[in-house]
């Protein structure tokens, strides 16, 4: 379809990507939602945690959407919550799942999880069909994100006929790219807290499997590196770049066959210009590309005690077309 025209204004004080990225981290007021958190086993003898957000206690509901997080992040986020509350309010349930190691319980194997991963997303989908929803869409934030848009556009694995829908925000879809933007001096403080987590993961796991000291006692200051030196030999590949080449989601959206909404903002601090992929766009009738103006990474703020961000309005307007919900 043609490239979506952005309505989104933000306010004045917020019309620069890093202020759009930090606000919501640090003034948003999102307090933890009533949800259930259950534990599936995965084919490789590990474990993903999901919240579990109903919209009707008395249960028996049919529809659901699997929400995915970003680099780092959790199912308690207040940018997953935020999307939660938005989803719940439209009458679907909420499975908000969380990456390895992400929920606050070390995993059990020797794979964390990376930018292509998306064996995990493909579970909880089948769990969540296993459950009874016959109708599934799938939303993202950057790196999860990723992951859905490159399993919808591979195929591999399967993907089950309940997925109707998808929704991809703050996607970082030319990996190559993004890593050098995300090199650059300004988004130092962002590299800082990454590399502080994953580092802190590394150490931890490193106790077991061996091949995570590879990064301990080093001087790592990009994903460049952490990835040259663990995540590209973890999984089986000869370097940092094919890697990222391996894994970006840029190159397959044009095979995506089911409905996907794309939020982007043009000042993202994480992406390069060929993250918003304006050709794939225009080509594939079935994505929708939205690139606003501002809305920094996961940002797209909107004021006001209670207010719906645009990225969840947004969505709303994309699930209630896909559903014709009133």
């Amino acid at each position: 379809m043609p490239v979506l025209a952005s309505m989104y204004s933000a306010p004045l004080f917020l019309r620069n990507g890093h202020v759009q990225t930090c606000w919501p981290v640090l003034f948003r007021t999102m307090p933890p939602q009533p949800c259930q958190r259950q534990r599936i086993d995965t084919a490789d003898g590990d474990f993903l945690d999901i919240d579990v957000h109903r919209h009707s206690q008395s249960g028996g509901h049919r529809r659901a959407v699997v929400i995915s997080h970003g680099l780092e992040g959790n199912s308690q986020r207040k940018y997953i919550l935020g999307m939660a509350k938005a989803c719940l309010a439209l009458g679907f349930d909420v499975l908000a799942w969380n990456m390895r190691f992400c929920s606050g319980t070390v995993n059990a194997t020797e794979q964390l999880y990376n930018m292509g991963h998306t064996a995990d997303v493909a579970a909880v989908a089948a769990w969540g069909v296993g459950l009874g929803y016959n109708e599934l869409a799938l939303i993202g934030f950057s790196m999860g994100g990723n992951q859905i848009l490159r399993w919808l556009g591979t195929g591999q694995p399967a993907i089950p006929p309940e997925v109707k829908a998808a929704c991809a925000i703050s996607v970082p879809c030319d990996l190559p790219r993004a890593a050098a933007v995300l090199d650059k001096p300004e988004n130092r403080l962002y590299m800082r807290y990454f590399m502080r987590s994953m580092l802190k993961k590394a150490s931890i796991k490193a106790a077991r499997f061996p091949q995570y000291a590879a990064v301990l006692g080093q001087e790592i200051h990009s994903f460049a590196a952490f990835d040259r030196l663990l995540t590209a030999p973890l999984y089986g590949y000869a370097s940092a770049q094919e890697y990222w080449e391996s894994t970006a989601s840029l190159p397959v959206l044009g095979n995506i066959t089911v409905p996907v909404y794309m939020l982007a903002a043009a000042d993202d601090p994480f992406c390069s210009p060929s993250c918003f992929p304006y050709a794939a766009a225009q080509g594939n009738k079935l994505l929708n590309l939205e690139v606003a103006p501002h809305g920094g990474h996961v940002g797209f703020v909107v004021l006001g005690k209670d207010a719906f961000y645009w990225s969840e309005q947004q969505v709303q307007k994309f699930l209630i077309r896909q559903w014709a919900l009133p």
